[in-house]
């Protein structure tokens, strides 16, 4: 019957399956023979066997036993006994063959059912394809027997369903359905209708009722023997045709079997002759079902036919049904196979109205099996008549499985039911797509199961195929019955649910999908919890035992049998998974890294190895989480969980706990003042789910898999990165070119301006990109986010960063709930360069190494809400049209509708390698000093260079003070008048901290690894708290002209305590007219002098005869002391006769004595400026010939504790050329060309004047003065502050000189005319006259002012006035002589009897230039 031989080009096609079917797939035989396995390999390694087995196999060339070792036959024994054992195993299979590969044998006996397979190296081309032909030979024997069993059987019983119960929703899915054209008029399977039954039974055709008589004879023909002109088909290779002694196969005419004309007289059979009839018709659609297997279509369209005749004369409604079922398939094969056929008669529901004639017997709708090409108009017809058949075809079939649950005893089983209503829907779908046509891409799909690719129609063409919602109904006939019914297994309930969801896929109803795939899932929980508490309890062990100890009770089962490792569930069941939570709008991770032989160290095996692609992700999941229910989806994936934990599969478990703690959150990076960023799902919810994740990765760990991890479900988990700056003396500054040359004009303009523009002592502004140094480690501060209600455990994070290589430091952390959390990263730079930094990547605990972008900016997603988008489309989520697929990045341009998160990064710059220095050491203890005012004291700074390779080439020593900030707001005010302003400034010049360079080279250099020692001198000033020394040093690599660009220098900074205490303090000034008579007469007295003793003395002997010593003068009186002050006035030739009294009042602040010395020099010096004149010290140049200081005059004092020291000076008095300038700027970057006064004598031009003559006075008197003090005890010394000297108008008017000078001189006149006169007076008086005149003849001068005169004598006076401006002037001169003494004025100018004048008193004087003098 099923020769090989008989079809030389057939082929056979063999579906594989490493699974034994269920008992209850098994019970259907055999109403569905294709359940059942024809053929049972056992596949074996030929590499295990013995070596000398395998050598005797290959070095065997006889067929005897005896060549063959013992342990050949062993080997060969032991293989026929799993043989045995297999058969024994699975009993219902036709073959069972052993296949041991990688061996081979020269020896050509082998037991029956064992075949060797050679290696692929020592293969022939045809030695596999020869092996399968075989195999194929002995199925088709195989199945030749089954069918000679089958006919042979006396029974042939329907599949029942393991349930007692009625099935009572197939009743009613066949009374709710839609009737067929046959049914609408009469309802034969009512059952309260009866009589209606009775006519449907005579409602067949005349033909065949006439003809069942005949087969009525012989009811068991076929159960018995085969008829004698029928040869038995044959049962070996011998028997077949093109053999050797065998005969010619029958022709198929030859082959008579009960045919429907016999079936015309068995009406009125008893039921004895039904039951053989009806068997006769089952056995046939075995048989067909047998031919439809093997592949001879012709055969089985013949079986099937005659069959289903049987089966619908007899109300066998299974059988009819499947017999209709059969030759469906056959049709829709002839018509893939490009062949012609008809319809059979049968096939047609209109055949079971009442009364109707077919014009179609079944023995002439069988199709021409000798016509091979197909005619394309019969074939079209046939095709267009199967199309407009299947509809009611499929329909009908249902309808017979419900009758025949409902009528009669065969109660099939819900899995044929479904699967029937399955297999019809999946037909019905691509040809309602194709517009109710069967074309060749209907045909490819259906048997090629190809994807469908509808094709272009007529669209006025109008089509009567059910629609989709017509198809979903018909489909939903077959959904199962309620989860508590036993007749369906689990599995059997999966799979049939499975199909319809596919059938819906199909269909475009994905949310009836989804609804169905929820229903799997609630059906396998459970089962799978029963199943594992069995196995828990078969074990021994407590169902709620940990997942470890159960597995460990696994494992010695395992080491005990095969050793087969630990191994996740199969990869289709996540895959499964995966669909169920697409059809709910769930996306999972696209790489899951749940598996063992995934890379977890490399971020980039993950498809989320880019920021772009982590922000698109995002978005997704944001996108995803905007439509459909939330309690949903998290019920979906506890239930995915559920069947993972059941299963168990580790891996499963970590990727849908870590998906619904994804789905459960919020999807946004929420900003500083965002509180709606909490988890869908409860507090013990989550931290149930960290738990859960953190036990499956210890178990895998346990079972060896290291690299079981899922994906993070926060993709925003860092959310900030900052640079730290190190500390001052590593933070690396930036320099212009030019201000290496302001180094060089600090060094040696310091001094003569101190305001020159020092760059390295302004205040550092925070750069714009950070910089770092090569080679040093750098420290970032990353801002971690934590939206959930438990701790994450971070197991590493390193920075991750583009650019320059970057030695990233990993570290872990620990980050609270909800929260952000910052920690501190570091890294090395190794060359210079620019550096972006993009992220972090990190290693959660149960979570595999991965990417993280840095999200700055906040984010959520947000719609559009007058667009409605479709959240499904073809079973996965898919963005629409609107969302943006570029990478998001700062520079990306926004789209129309939905944006991604924004990713960005941190660019710092890398320069070279650079110095480090730090302070070794200094002189100061603890950094601090004590010292008075005005003291000055010098210690040492010692500095090393810690780099072992770079040198710092470039040093500068800067300064700063509390003082300075203290000047600068003082000077910051508005109200301060320009007197004011210049002291400050001028303070503020004084620096109390100088590098005292002394023999150090003007380019100092501190090598790599050595050392520099500095002397810093302080000086104590009054309001000094603490200071700092600040040396900026850095690297140039050369000549200070070879820098192109930029550099870079760092700071050290050595913070100094200064305590600073009182000594002398100026209390109170006083100016004073002083006469000029000293001075006078101490010229008259050296011009007394002998010629020799009136030479000019030596400066020494000068000083020692008329400056008072500090030696001798404690012992000298106050009037010793000004005897030799009064001594010195108008000694010298140049020296000015008019001074002034100049009180200083002087106060002792310190505990201890202090010996103060003031000295006053000569105004014969040009004026020179205040700031350069005040910063002398007078230690400075006294050696030196032009030193104003050298013939100064000193006034010493010792002052006790607490005590006031009145000190009287004489000051020679001023002159001024301009006394009335503007008050100067000190510094040059406060000098304006017009300046508007603030004070309050701002509009009072006359203050303003008198105010700048006292400033001037003032500055002149300050540059003649200096004053030290000094401790006895200690010997420590300083400088006295006198420019707490301040002048009043009285006292300018003291010390200034006039501007137009007048000398007057008395001198005797015209002696002979004062004779003549005196004669004539004298003679009225006597000879007393005479003697007076002789005593009164001369003039003698007492003063330079004071004359003392004769009486009635001419006098001459002599004035000459000289011009000590610096404009000419006309002066006129007049005389007022006055009575001297205290007298009123009247009486002052009553002259008429005492003084007499000839001429006039009063002239104009010609015009005098400056610094000329006429008499």
């Amino acid at each position: 019957m099923f020769s090989p031989l008989a079809f030389p080009s057939g082929r056979l096609l063999f579906d594989l399956t490493t699974a034994y079917p269920p008992e209850s797939h098994i019970a259907l035989f055999p109403f569905e023979l294709y359940r059942t396995p024809l053929a049972i390999v056992g596949i074996a390694d030929g590499q295990n066997a013995p070596e000398d087995a395998i050598d005797g196999l290959k070095a065997s060339t006889s067929d005897s036993e005896e060549s063959i070792g013992s342990n050949i036959t062993t080997f060969l024994n032991n293989l026929s006994q799993d043989r045995e054992t297999m058969i024994g195993n699975f009993s219902k299979a036709l073959v069972h063959q052993i296949m041991v590969f990688d061996l081979e044998s020269a020896s050509n006996r082998l037991p029956e059912g064992i075949c060797f397979v050679p290696s692929p190296a020592k293969s022939k081309v045809t030695t596999v394809k020869t092996i399968m032909c075989d195999l194929a030979s002995q199925i088709l024997g195989g199945m030749t027997s089954l069918a000679k069993s089958i006919q042979a059987s006396t029974t042939l019983e329907s599949p029942r369903t393991s349930g007692s119960s009625v099935y009572r929703p197939l009743a009613e899915y066949a009374v709710s359905s839609r009737p067929t054209s046959a049914e609408r008029n009469q309802r034969p399977f009512s059952p309260a209708n009866e009589p209606q039954k009775q006519d449907y039974r005579k409602s067949m055709p005349a033909h065949i009722l006439s003809n069942l008589g005949s087969r009525s004879s012989t009811p068991d023909s076929r159960a018995t023997s085969p008829p004698s002109r029928v040869r038995t088909p044959p049962t070996t290779f011998e028997e077949m045709p093109g053999t050797p002694g065998s005969s010619p196969p029958p022709k198929r005419a030859e082959i008579r079997r009960p045919t429907s004309q016999d079936l015309g007289s068995m009406q009125g059979f008893g039921s004895g002759d039904r039951e053989r009839i009806k068997l006769q018709g089952r056995i046939g659609i075995a048989v067909g079902a047998m031919f439809l297997l093997a592949g001879r279509w012709p055969d089985a369209v013949k079986e099937l036919v005659e069959g289903a005749t049987l089966a619908r004369a007899y109300n066998d409604h299974a059988w009819h049904a499947k017999a209709l079922d059969y030759l469906l398939v056959c049709c829709l094969m002839y018509a893939w196979a490009d062949m012609d056929f008809r319809i059979p008669q049968v096939m047609y529901p209109t055949a079971e109205k009442s009364g109707a004639k077919s014009s179609h017997t079944p023995s002439n709708s069988l199709p021409d099996l000798s016509a091979t090409a197909s005619s394309n108009s019969n074939r079209d017809a046939s095709l267009r008549s199967l199309a407009a058949l299947l509809p009611e075809l499929v329909n009908v079939i249902l309808n017979l499985y419900a009758r025949a649950w409902t009528f009669s005893d065969d109660k099939i089983p819900q899995l044929v039911f479904s699967e029937s209503g399955i297999r019809f829907s999946k037909l019905l779908v691509p040809i309602e797509r194709s517009d109710g046509r069967i074309d060749e891409n209907v045909l490819k799909c259906v048997v090629l199961n190809v994807v469908f690719e509808p094709k272009k129609t007529d669209p006025d063409q109008t089509a009567t195929f059910p629609t989709k919602a017509d198809i979903t109904a018909f489909l939903f006939r077959a959904f199962p019955k309620s989860r508590s019914d036993t007749s369906m297994t689990t599995a059997d309930r999966t799979v049939i649910l499975s199909g319809i969801a596919s059938v819906l896929s199909e269909l475009g109803h994905h949310r009836k999908k989804a609804f169905v795939f929820k229903e799997i899932l609630s059906g396998l929980v459970p089962a799978l919890i029963q199943a594992r508490k069995n196995g828990a309890a078969e074990l021994g062990v407590h169902p709620a035992a940990s997942l470890a100890s159960l597995d460990a009770a696994l494992d010695g089962q395992r080491s005990q049998s095969l050793e087969v490792p630990y191994r996740e569930s199969e990869p289709g069941m996540q895959s499964f998974l995966a669909l169920i939570c697409s059809s709910f709008g769930i996306l999972l991770a696209t790489n899951d890294g749940a598996h063992q032989d995934h890379n977890t160290e490399d971020p980039d095996a993950s498809v989320l190895n880019s920021s772009e692609a982590v922000a698109y992700h995002a978005t997704q999941h944001a996108y995803s989480k905007s439509f459909g229910s939330q309690e949903l989806k998290t019920h979906v994936l506890q239930l995915c969980i559920s069947i993972c934990e059941a299963l168990p599969d580790l891996g499963g478990i970590l990727r849908f706990s870590a998906e619904l703690l994804r789905t459960c959150g919020s999807g946004k990076a929420p900003g500083s003042d965002s509180s709606n960023s909490a988890p869908f799902l409860d507090a013990e919810d989550q931290l149930r789910l960290s738990n859960k994740i953190s036990r499956t990765v210890s178990a895998a760990k346990q079972f060896g898999l290291e690299n079981l991890e899922t994906e993070y479900w926060d993709d925003f988990l860092v959310r900030g990165i900052e640079f730290i700056n190190p500390s001052s003396s590593k933070t690396p500054s930036p320099h212009a070119r030019n201000e290496l040359e302001v180094v060089a004009t600090i060094e040696t303009e310091a001094k003569k301006d101190p305001f020159l523009y020092n760059p390295f002592l302004q205040a550092k502004t925070k750069a714009a990109k950070p910089l770092l140094v090569a080679n040093e480690e750098a420290i970032f501060q990353v801002t971690l986010q934590n939206m959930y209600d438990f701790d994450l455990e971070i197991e590493s994070i390193e920075l991750e960063c583009d650019g320059i290589s970057f030695a990233a430091a990993s570290q872990g952390a620990t980050i609270g709930p909800y929260r952000t959390q910052g920690l501190f990263l570091t890294g090395i730079p190794s060359s210079a360069g620019a550096l972006k930094l993009t992220g972090c990547i990190a290693k959660i605990k149960g979570c595999r190494r991965r990417r993280f972008p840095l999200f700055e900016k906040s984010w959520a997603l947000k719609k559009d809400v007058k667009v409605k988008h479709t959240a499904l489309t073809n079973s996965m989520v898919e963005r629409p049209s609107d969302i943006s697929l570029e990478p998001n990045t700062a520079k990306s341009k926004p789209t129309k509708g939905l944006t991604g998160p924004i990713t960005s990064s941190i660019s710092v710059d890398v320069i070279g390698v650079q110095p480090q220095v730090v302070v070794k050491s200094i002189s100061l203890p603890q950094s601090a000093l004590m010292l008075l005012e005005g003291e000055t004291k010098v210690f040492t700074v010692t500095l090393r260079n810690v780099s072992q390779t770079v040198a710092a080439d470039l040093l500068l020593l800067s300064f700063d003070d509390s003082t300075a900030a203290q000047l600068q707001a003082a000077m910051n005010s508005n109200e301060l008048s320009p007197t004011d302003f210049y002291e400050l400034e001028l303070a503020s010049s004084k620096k109390p901290l100088r590098w005292r360079r002394g023999d150090i080279d003007p380019d100092p250099m501190i090598g790599p690894s050595q050392e520099l020692t500095l002397d810093i001198e302080v000086v104590g000033k009054p309001g000094l708290s603490h200071g700092t020394i600040q040396a900026d040093y850095g690297y140039i690599g050369g000549s200070r002209t070879s820098v192109k660009d930029r550099f870079y220098t760092r700071q050290v900074s050595i913070p100094l305590t200064i305590t600073v205490n009182a000594s002398v303090d100026l209390a109170r000034t006083n100016l004073l007219p002083f006469s000029s008579t000293f001075a006078w007469r101490n010229q008259q007295r050296l011009l007394a002098l002998p010629p020799s003793a009136s030479e000019k003395p030596s400066p020494s002997t000068h000083r020692q005869s008329l400056t008072p010593r500090s030696s001798n003068h404690k012992s000298k009186t106050v009037d010793n002391r000004f005897q030799a002050l009064l001594q010195r006035i108008g000694i010298s030739p140049n020296s000015e006769t008019q001074h002034c009294l100049l009180l200083l009042d002087c106060r002792n602040s310190w505990p201890t004595p202090l010996s103060i010395s003031i000295q006053i020099r000569s105004s014969s010096s040009s004026f020179s400026s205040p700031s350069t004149t005040s910063t002398d010290s007078p230690h400075n140049g006294s050696a030196a010939a032009t030193d104003p200081w050298k013939r100064a005059y000193t006034v010493h004092e010792t002052i006790h504790p607490g005590h006031t020291a009145r000190l009287v000076l004489l000051l020679p008095r001023l002159r001024i050329q301009n006394p009335y300038a503007p008050i100067p700027h000190l510094d040059p970057r406060t000098k304006r060309q017009f300046v508007v006064g603030s004070g309050k004598d701002s509009n009072d031009l006359e203050a303003q004047m008198k105010a700048r003559e006292a400033f001037w006075f003032r500055e002149e008197i300050l540059s003649l003065m200096r004053a030290t003090w000094t401790e006895e005890k200690t010997g420590r010394t300083g400088e006295v502050n006198l420019r707490n000297l301040r002048l009043g108008p009285k006292m300018v008017e003291a010390v200034r000189m006039p501007e137009v000078e007048i000398r007057m001189e008395v001198s005797l006149g015209n002696r002979s005319s004062n004779n003549k006169k005196r004669r004539s007076e004298s003679s009225e008086e006597g000879e007393e006259g005479e003697e007076e005149e002789e005593e009164h003849g001369t003039i003698e001068q007492t003063g330079p002012t004071t004359y003392v005169v004769p009486l009635h004598m001419p006098l001459i006076l002599t004035v000459t006035l000289t011009n000590r401006l610096l404009a000419p002037i006309h002066p006129l001169l007049r005389l007022q002589p006055l009575v001297a003494g205290p007298h009123p004025h009247h009486v002052a100018l009553d002259l008429g009897r005492k003084f007499l004048v000839h001429g006039s008193l009063q002239q104009v004087m010609p015009v005098l230039q400056p610094g000329e003098s006429k008499t």
